[in-house]
């Protein structure tokens, strides 16, 4: 417990040194600190000024970054995703090329249809890689950035997909086969000898093929150039291998006969004329066969449809069931020469009949005894074509007409009969009696005149364009002379 007025003693103190006397800074130290605040000072300096140079870009893109031609310097990144997008999509939507066929559009193109658009995930990557440039890295990192854009831009370009060749392809094969049409060719429908003319004929059909790869190549050239528009669609012609002038030209007219029938001819006469051609009427010869009048026409009989009429045999007039054919064998006859048929069988008659030239005329006969034919071949390369019918052409006159039609002889090629007599043979001097007990007797009546006989030669003869260019020789045929004629009575001396 203190007390008061205690003084506590204090310890001795020990003898303190007086200060030592300060030195002065080592100017070395000293300079070194001075540049060094110097040094920091310009630093600092430095530094702000790169710092305001970088601090406005450090949510835009850099100068000198250009995407698909697109400054994006000072543009943010929503900004240039927009801008490099927008034109993309511009560039995706300016070009269409329409394929059309007259009034119909088959397919609009765009390069959407034929698979040529840009990759989105690749225009990302663009915009994020230039979006590197003054985004990473520190401040200097930064204006290193911008230092290398001022030297040697970024500059990028989208790159688009190539076109799709089997999508295109297959478009072009669809149109190509809706346009396709199949050629066809001409032909004979129907062969009917009673019309005027007696031949129906189809006419050819033309068809159309699509170039597939004449288009193709012009869509890709539209392409390449950007070339916008309608493309008219022109398919080649399809030629069928064979046309109506040439059917024709297989059914052209080679001959025609025409011989007059007598207005003495009797109706019976006329009706076996009728018969014996109907018989050839519509019919149809393929090449190297033969055509026979006997065959054709068959046994003059009534079964067969002949009449009784007038016929010469031998040169005298009798009555003969089917006379008269002699007249259609004779009309055939002449229509296969001018049509340069070959004759296989040919006889003449042996007078002069009224309704040809002697020399031009066939004589047919059928008996059981003897039969005397007339035979054609079609010696050419195709069918032939007969029409036959006696035709009335003035009232109450007719006249027989043929006509035989197949393949062309040539242009303006026709055959012509020449017929030339060469030959008189004087009648005989005495006449010829014929004793007739129905007249009185020592009565005479002339029966037939003296004739003198001849005989002629009948050439072929073929004309090109209005000139005779050859001739051949046909028969060459003998017409009898004949004596006098007389019918007589009994003798006056028993």
């Amino acid at each position: 417990m203190y007390q008061q007025g205690y003084r506590i003693p204090q310890q001795p103190t020990k003898h303190r040194q007086p200060p030592a006397k300060k030195r002065g800074m080592n100017p070395l130290i000293k300079a070194a600190l001075v540049l060094f605040a110097v040094a920091l000072l310009v630093f600092g300096a430095y530094f702000l000024k790169i710092h305001m140079e970088v601090k406005p870009f450090e949510s835009i893109y850099l100068n000198n970054i250009y995407i698909d031609g697109i400054h994006l310097g000072g543009m943010t990144p929503a900004q240039a995703q927009e801008a490099v997008f927008s034109q993309l999509r511009t560039l995706q939507n300016s070009w269409s090329l329409s394929l059309k066929y007259g009034d119909h559009v088959y397919y609009t193109l765009t390069y959407d249809t034929l698979g040529i658009r840009s990759d989105e995930q690749e225009v990302y990557s663009l915009l994020n890689q230039a979006l590197q440039y003054g985004h990473t890295g520190n401040t200097f990192d930064r204006k290193a950035d911008m230092d290398t854009l001022a030297a040697t831009p970024f500059i990028a370009q989208t790159t688009r997909s190539s076109m799709t060749d089997e999508w295109l392809d297959s478009i072009l094969s669809q149109i190509a086969a809706d346009l396709y049409k199949y050629p066809s060719d001409a032909y004979l429908v129907s062969f009917n000898p009673n019309l005027d003319d007696p031949f129906k004929i189809q006419k050819e059909v033309y068809g159309q093929q699509l170039n597939v790869a004449k288009v193709k190549a012009t869509v890709l050239d539209c392409l390449n150039t950007g070339t916008s528009g309608a493309l008219e669609l022109v398919p080649d012609i399809l030629y069928p291998n064979t046309t109506e002038k040439e059917v024709r030209a297989t059914v052209t007219l080679l001959g025609k006969a025409v011989t007059p029938i007598s207005e003495d001819s009797i109706e019976n006469r006329t009706n076996n004329v009728r018969v014996a051609l109907s018989r050839y009427n519509g019919m149809i010869v393929e090449p190297g066969k033969n055509v026979s009048f006997n065959r054709v026409v068959g046994e003059r009989s009534f079964q067969n449809g002949f009449y009784a009429a007038d016929e010469f045999v031998s040169g005298n007039l009798t009555t003969g069931i089917g006379g008269g054919v002699c007249q259609a064998s004779t009309t055939v006859y002449i229509a296969a020469l001018l049509s340069n048929l070959e004759i296989v069988d040919r006889e003449p008659h042996s007078d002069v009949v009224s309704y040809s030239t002697f020399g031009q005329d066939a004589t047919v006969y059928w008996s059981y005894g003897r039969k005397i034919d007339f035979v054609f071949k079609n010696s050419t390369s195709g069918n032939i074509y007969i029409t036959a019918e006696v035709e009335e052409y003035r009232k109450n006159r007719y006249q027989c007409v043929v006509r035989i039609y197949g393949n062309s002889m040539g242009e303006n090629v026709t055959y012509k009969l020449d017929t030339r007599t060469v030959q008189e043979i004087p009648a005989p001097v005495m006449p010829e009696y014929i004793k007739d007990n129905t007249l009185l007797p020592g009565e005479e009546k002339l029966v037939r005149k003296a004739r003198d006989g001849f005989i002629n030669e009948t050439y072929l003869q073929r004309w090109e364009n209005g000139a005779m260019v050859s001739e051949t020789f046909v028969s060459r045929d003998t017409c009898l002379a004949r004596a006098a004629q007389y019918r007589v009575g009994p003798s006056l001396n028993p």
